[in-house]
C-alpha cells in the first residue's frame, strides 16, 4: 500500500497543500483564498487523491503549519489535519510558518535568514534561521513578536544574509534602515513556494509523532478575544461574565 505525506499551509492569505511520497512531491495546489478556504480545501484534496489513483487512507502522515499566522486561517488547516488524521489514523506534526517561508531564500549552508510576517495591529512575527548543510533553514532561537513600525529604539536585527516576509514588504523603508547593506531583501516573496513546506517537513522526527492534534502557535489573541469587552457590551452582557464564559469554554472537556 502506498504511504503518502500531506503538507498543509493556511497561515496567511493563501491555502497550500502538497501530497508527497518518499520525499518527492506528487502534486500540490496553491490559491489565494481570504474566504472559502474551508469549502475548497477538502474537495481539492479528494480530487488530488483521485488523480493519483489513491484513496485518502493512503495518507499516513500529515504535516500542517501550526503558526504563527492568521487565527482563522490556521484553524482551517489544523482542523482539516485533525479530522483527516482521525479518519485515516495518520500521524500529525506541526510546521513553523516562518521556517517554511525562510525556505524560499536561496541560502547556502551557514547563511542566516530573517523572516518577518504581519501580525496586525503594529506587530510582526519574527524568527531567525540558519541554513544547514542541505540549505534547509534551522531555527536560531525562538519566534517572537516585534512592534513595527517604528522599530523600538535599540532593536538589533543582526546581520542576516536574507530577509523575507510580508512584514518586510509592508515596512520596507523602516526595516531597510535597520539592516546591513549586505542583506538581500526578498520583498516579493510573501508566501512559501509549494516546495518549501515539504522541504521543512523532511526534518520532522516522525518516529516521535502520533495521532495527537497539532498544538497551534498563535502567539497573540484573535481579534474576537481582544475585542471581547466591546462585543459583550453590544450584546447587553458584562465583560466580566463574557471573560468567565470564555475561560469555561476554552478549558471545557470536548464532551461538553
Amino acid at each position: 500500500m502506498r504511504e503518502l505525506t500531506l503538507i498543509l499551509n493556511t497561515a496567511e492569505k493563501r491555502v497550500q497543500f502538497a501530497l508527497c511520497e518518499n520525499g518527492a512531491m506528487l502534486c500540490g495546489e496553491d490559491w489565494l483564498a481570504q474566504r472559502g478556504g474551508t469549502e475548497l480545501l477538502a474537495p481539492a484534496l479528494r480530487e488530488s487523491c483521485a488523480r493519483l489513483g489513491v484513496t485518502p487512507s493512503a495518507i499516513r502522515r500529515i504535516a500542517c503549519v501550526a503558526g504563527p499566522g492568521n487565527f482563522t486561517g490556521l484553524r482551517i488547516g489544523l482542523t482539516t489535519a485533525s479530522g483527516l488524521a482521525r479518519a485515516v489514523s495518520a500521524k500529525q506534526a506541526g510546521l513553523n510558518y516562518l521556517q517554511c517561508l525562510a525556505a524560499n531564500a536561496p541560502a547556502l549552508p551557514c547563511e542566516e535568514i530573517l523572516a518577518l510576517t504581519n501580525a496586525r495591529k503594529g506587530l510582526a512575527y519574527v524568527a531567525r534561521f540558519r541554513a544547514d548543510e542541505n540549505g534547509i533553514p534551522q531555527p536560531e532561537g525562538h519566534t517572537f513578536l516585534l512592534p513595527l513600525p517604528p522599530l523600538p529604539e535599540g532593536t538589533n536585527l543582526g546581520t542576516p544574509n536574507f530577509v523575507i516576509g510580508s512584514a518586510l514588504t509592508s515596512n520596507l523603508d523602516c526595516l531597510k534602515a535597520a539592516l546591513p547593506p549586505s542583506a538581500r531583501l526578498l520583498a516579493n516573496h510573501n508566501a512559501p513556494t509549494l516546495a518549501a513546506p515539504p522541504a521543512t517537513e523532511q526534518t520532522r522526527p516522525w518516529d516521535d509523532q502520533n495521532e495527537s492534534d497539532i498544538p497551534p502557535l498563535y502567539m497573540r489573541d484573535c481579534d474576537a478575544v481582544e475585542n471581547l469587552d466591546a462585543i459583550a457590551r453590544a450584546q447587553g452582557r458584562t465583560p466580566e461574565l463574557a471573560h468567565q464564559e470564555l475561560e469555561r469554554l476554552t478549558h471545557a472537556p470536548l464532551a461538553e
